[in-house]
């Protein structure tokens, strides 16, 4: 069973669900709500383990309620959370999410502000029982150094390449596989073309590059080729998470020596069951389900 270190954001998410969202100034009555663990680390380790793998987390907490609120949503999924940074009088960071009626959401996040960046003192120990990291890009301090450290090993380390901010080329440079969200993507590259975009990537980095499009699929660099992956036909409830879901279960099937194209459809395949569910990360799916949806839309 691979196990696969995935580092970032860890939240508590607060998701509610409207036909439609108020309008500014007015209140209005969700028909939904779930208050949840997420963050885009967390929830990647999740689907790593709802997948049938070990997946262990590393995100920076407070040693407040809302930090153990956290931890106890990772214990009870049979995330490791013995790698987790728990910072003394530092508060943990909340997401509150309206989702609409087509399944897009909106998304208000808080995290402690003017804080020093989160630090990690031996990335390579921290990697030697793994067998793949997945970093995000909210902490440079803490992606570089482990991506960086599984380079060495030679064990895959991917970068959700989703924000384009701090120190996002040198992260990109570190990873092995980098998939970008188009926010990203477009942030690094500069273009809003995504095919373009991808094609200016490879003068940064030579690590395998993919970009997600959301209901657009999946492009990705082969060789110097831009290949498409189309998405899988479902109706969309709740797209919270799906991205970080795709993530975890993309950095898991390279653990298990999945070749990309292969990995790329196995995660669309976790993204899209996600996205037909509500509830942020509870709808992530087992890898019974994905191998069920799978057969039944055969490639």
């Amino acid at each position: 069973m691979p196990t696969v270190l995935v580092a970032g954001a860890a939240v508590q998410d607060f998701i509610y669900r409207f036909d439609a969202a108020p309008a500014r100034g007015t209140k209005g009555r969700a028909k939904d709500f779930i208050s949840i663990g997420g963050g885009s680390g967390a929830n990647a380790a999740v689907a790593v383990v709802r997948l049938g793998g070990k997946g262990q987390v590393l995100a920076p907490l407070g040693d407040d309620l809302i930090g153990e609120m956290i931890i106890r949503g990772l214990h009870a999924e049979g995330v490791d959370t013995s790698k987790m940074l728990r910072i003394p009088g530092r508060e943990s960071p909340v997401c509150s999410s309206i989702v609409d009626g087509d399944g897009e959401r909106t998304i208000l996040t808080w995290h402690p502000p003017q804080v020093a960046p989160p630090e990690i003192d031996d990335p390579d120990a921290l990697v030697a029982d793994v067998d793949a990291v997945m970093t995000d890009d909210r902490y440079p301090s803490i992606a570089v150094p482990l991506l960086e450290a599984a380079k060495k090993r030679g064990i895959p380390g991917v970068l959700d390449g989703d924000r384009a901010e701090g120190d996002a080329p040198q992260m990109i440079r570190a990873a092995s596989h980098v998939v970008f969200g188009t926010p990203g993507l477009r942030g690094s590259s500069g273009l809003s073309d995504p095919t373009k975009g991808l094609l200016a990537m490879r003068k940064v980095t030579d690590a395998f590059i993919a970009v997600t499009l959301g209901s657009g699929g999946v492009l990705w660099l082969d060789g110097e080729r831009v290949r498409r992956l189309q998405s899988f036909p479902v109706h969309a409830v709740d797209t919270l998470g799906a991205g970080d879901t795709f993530h975890g279960a993309f950095a898991l099937a390279l653990a298990e020596k999945m070749p990309e194209p292969e990995a790329l459809r196995f995660a669309s395949a976790v993204a899209a069951i996600k996205c037909s569910r509500f509830g942020g990360r509870a709808g992530v799916p087992t890898r019974a389900e994905v191998e069920e949806f799978l057969a039944a839309h055969p490639a």
